[in-house]
């Protein structure tokens, strides 16, 4: 059975798993939301980031086996990214003009390696 958690999901620790805990560990964990930091499509077993928390200080299990998370929430479907080169608009990605338009490929056909240059330009 695979659990696929995707990154940037919201997780906690399931009843279950939490039961068998040590009381301090059981404590430390109860209640609180993770993220998920790994594609479970690549990793099979995830890391959790665990925010500050009140009194709780940041944690970070790696390798957690994913049958013992629940999903608390998704993450957005529509991920924005940074910029990589300084915040240098690009026009193409914001729906402005721009001298050079990458044509769409007409009944599949493949694009040529300039066509390719031009959508990250």
């Amino acid at each position: 059975m695979s659990i696929e958690l995707p990154p940037d999901a919201k997780v906690r620790f399931t009843h279950e798993r939490l039961s068998i805990l040590t009381p301090r560990d059981r404590q430390g964990l109860a209640g609180r939301i993770g993220v998920v930091q790994t594609d479970s499509r690549f990793v099979g077993k995830p890391t959790v980031y665990f925010p500050v928390s009140g009194d709780k200080p940041e944690l970070r299990l790696f390798r957690v086996d994913p049958r013992h998370l629940e999903l608390v929430e998704s993450p957005p479907t529509a991920m924005i990214t940074p910029s990589l080169n300084g915040g240098e608009n690009h026009s193409g990605l914001t729906g402005g003009s721009s001298d050079a338009q990458p044509t769409s490929p007409q009944n599949e056909e493949k694009l040529s390696q300039s066509d390719l240059d031009n959508f990250f330009d």
